[in-house]
């Protein structure tokens, strides 16, 4: 790993960055199989994953994140959905993201979790006063780009009526003459952007590999991927766009947030356990037949390959056979393959490729899942 990387994934461990999770986890709902004998290890990112897990009542969940931000959120939205018997409680608090008892409630809900967690929530529960999905450094970036192209929740509501190519104009008509200024474009290269984005310069390189183009271009693009889905229903495109979920659609919300799912959480038997380090960390400690699930968002893109084997490799070592492992890639090569451990972790196609075509985010060449065999 370079300098450059080596500081960024510090800077990256002690910044809130995302309030949600940047993954479609209804497209993993699909595919990984979780059952009630599953146990998981998964990098938390902002929760969404981890709490939509407990409605499928897995034995127990692993939740790591070197990002305390990041871990303590997730252990909010998990607990929350476990604990808070009301919807409309639960909804106004991790859906609106605001609730008027927000330091009593949040307190009441971290009451059985580990102290740090505790304290880090006493501090921070006024981020529920009015608007927590104003928070974090992304949801400033996206703040930034609204006030700078004039894109706000009515924009997002015409493009909803229109057709797909309708949309990509009014994309090439408002949006992308601002982000190709020369001003613009610097900003959106500054590493205090790419830290916003959640992309390292080895993966801003391998993007660049991928698609031949700056991240201006880039970021286009992605807008034009993203206006070719559902997007009344496009949670990603809502909070980057209009700054919260569209509330007029109940399936326009990451899965864990949905009525039906509350339902299931509520009251979920499912051990839950957070783990402030690094993965290879908890790895380490761990022994044989230990985990029979492992979604590792994509961590994977910002590894060395000698980190890369060791990674999966630990994998290998602690798992149980026939579970199933997930992780995302900004390339469309096979990461498994090239490092020829496509024969005990074998590739399901089928569900990769429906993951990649479904996926809201739009963010990822590939969602890669794969059957762990010994």
């Amino acid at each position: 790993m370079t300098l450059s990387d080596r500081i960024f994934e510090r800077l990256f461990a002690r910044v809130f960055v995302y309030n949600i999770l940047w993954e479609d986890s209804e497209v993993d709902d699909a595919h990984l199989e979780l059952s009630e004998d599953s146990t998981l290890l998964g990098i938390s990112g902002a929760g969404c994953r981890i709490a939509g897990h407990v409605s499928q009542h897995p034995r127990r969940i692993d939740a790591v994140d070197i990002n305390p931000h990041h871990l303590a959120l997730a252990a909010l939205k998990a607990a929350s959905a476990q604990r808070v018997r009301a919807y409309d409680e639960f909804y106004a608090l991790l859906g609106r993201g605001a609730h008027p008892e927000h330091a009593s409630l949040i307190r009441w809900i971290t009451g059985a979790l580990p102290p740090w967690i505790q304290s880090h929530w006493q501090r921070r529960s006024h981020q529920f006063a009015r608007g927590f999905y104003r928070q974090g450094l992304t949801a400033r970036m996206f703040m930034v780009l609204r006030r700078l192209t004039g894109i706000d929740a009515a924009w997002l509501r015409e493009r909803c009526a229109e057709s797909v190519p309708e949309r990509e104009a009014a994309i090439d008509r408002t949006v992308a003459p601002m982000l190709r200024r020369p001003l613009v474009a610097a900003w959106l290269r500054s590493p205090v952007n790419l830290l916003a984005l959640g992309i390292n310069f080895a993966q801003r390189d391998r993007l660049a590999r991928a698609h031949g183009e700056g991240l201006a271009e880039h970021f286009i693009t992605h807008l034009k991927r993203v206006a070719a889905t559902d997007l009344a229903r496009n949670w990603f495109a809502w909070t980057a766009i209009a700054g919260e979920y569209n509330h007029d659609d109940p399936a326009a919300v990451p899965p864990y947030l949905r009525r039906e799912r509350h339902a299931r959480s509520y009251g979920s038997p499912t051990r839950l356990r957070f783990h402030h380090r690094n993965i290879f960390d908890v790895l380490a400690d761990a022994g044989p037949w230990t985990w029979s699930h492992y979604t590792l968002c994509d961590a994977p893109d910002w590894m060395t390959p000698a980190q890369q084997r060791r990674l999966f490799a630990e994998v290998l070592r602690t798992s149980r056979d026939g579970g199933v492992l997930a992780y995302r890639s900004v390339e469309p090569v096979s990461l498994v393959q090239r490092l020829g451990l496509d024969k005990r972790l074998r590739p399901l196609t089928e569900a990769s490729a429906d993951a990649t075509r479904r996926d809201r985010s739009r963010q990822y060449e590939s969602i890669n899942y794969y059957r762990i065999c010994h």
